[in-house]
């Protein structure tokens, strides 16, 4: 393969990550530059003793149903499937003696019938319940593989490796983000993301309702859309500071303060409370290091008051026994009396603390202390 058709298909197999037709076409590539007329991700399923097929280039149904509901048991490929490592190849002309092959139901019954003759095959991916494999067949009257056939595809396998391994963990990010996505929309308060220069970079759903009423530029439109939900009549909150001075306090590295807290009252004499926590850059949720962001948390009348156990939890994902440490040092009482008050060792309790300060991006317990009064006040 020259070096053109070899760069277009390392390309394709990483934009496969997010393009399945990219990925076939990488996978056509190497299809044709082995002179074969199928290739396949095969997935061996360890622990039921099963093989699944993941991509084909050029399909064939029938096969991979014929194959699923007989042949694979008299597969001659399996038992040295178990024996392989990682990046080694699989080449039936080699391992198999031209007898097997002839006297084979697999290549008589099976193989000739979709009109296939040879087949190797290279573990790409070897997990405790699961291996992979990339499956190249040759059509009839063509050649048998031969080891020079497999060393020519062999730069190929550490990319088609990685490109997998980073769609599989892109996969997993994307079904995060939209389960985490669904816990937000189920908090009973408002969440917004905040760069410091206003930018959002994350709300739910009540947190986007705000961001209209908490930032100054708002277009035609938004303006439009407010005034349509609030039923045609102008939605106004007065704020009992400048939000954008609390966000500018928030973000101020020069006098760095754990919470900001504003008040804010409509026409109607509703009130909600806005409170905004400054994130470090190493937070889970700060989704720009180079700037600072704020975490911002609303409260609004008539839901069910935050309870401080609660906000913990939800906005720093304090686990229980921290929350239970962080509620005694609020009382204002020190780190040996409030271990004593919950009944353990001062090492843990100073583990816990630690974690405490990771997570609230407090330095102190006075930090802390300010912090939590700030919260217990507010929420």
């Amino acid at each position: 393969m020259s070096d053109t058709p070899m760069h277009d298909t390392i390309r394709a197999l990483y934009e496969g990550i997010f393009d399945a037709d990219a990925w076939r076409r990488s996978l056509g590539a190497l299809c044709q530059a082995s002179d074969s007329s199928h290739a396949l991700l095969l997935v061996r399923d360890t622990v039921h003793e099963r093989v699944l097929v993941n991509q084909v280039v050029n399909p064939v149904p029938e096969a991979v149903a014929a194959y699923s509901e007989y042949y694979e048991s008299i597969d001659p490929a399996l038992p040295f499937a178990q024996r392989m490592s990682v990046g080694n190849w699989y080449i039936d002309s080699r391992e198999l003696s031209p007898q097997t092959m002839r006297q084979s139901p697999f290549y008589g019954e099976f193989l000739h019938q979709f009109e296939q003759s040879s087949v190797m095959a290279c573990l790409i991916e070897r997990k405790p319940h699961y291996e992979v494999f990339l499956s190249l067949q040759r059509p009839l009257g063509g050649n048998q593989y031969s080891p020079e056939d497999a060393r020519a595809l062999d730069w190929a396998i550490p990319h088609v490796r990685h490109a997998m391994a980073l769609r599989d963990r892109t996969h997993q990010v994307s079904a995060l983000a939209h389960a985490s996505s669904q816990l937000l929309e189920r908090l009973p308060f408002g969440v917004i993301i905040l760069r410091d220069d206003g930018k959002t970079l994350l709300a739910n759903s009540t947190g986007e309702a705000w961001v209209r009423r908490l930032l100054p530029a708002v277009s035609i439109e938004t303006s439009a859309a407010a005034m349509s939900a609030a039923g045609g009549r102008a939605e106004e909150w007065r704020l009992s500071r400048p939000f954008a001075e609390a966000l500018k306090a928030a973000c101020d590295p020069g006098n760095p303060q754990p919470a900001q807290a504003l008040r804010a009252v409509d026409g109607s004499g509703r009130q909600a409370q806005v409170i905004l926590l400054p994130l470090p850059p190493a937070h889970q949720l700060s989704m720009d290091w180079q700037r600072p962001s704020v975490l911002v948390a609303i409260h609004e009348p008539g839901v069910a008051p935050m309870t401080l156990p609660a906000v913990l939890r939800d906005l720093y994902g304090l686990t229980p026994a921290e929350t239970r440490l962080a509620l005694q040092l609020s009382a204002g009482i020190g780190l040996p009396e409030a271990c004593e008050q919950i009944g353990i060792r001062r090492e843990t309790g100073r583990t816990q603390l630690k974690a405490i300060f990771n997570k609230t991006a407090t330095g102190t317990q006075a930090q802390l202390a300010h912090l939590l009064t700030r919260l217990g006040v507010r929420a």
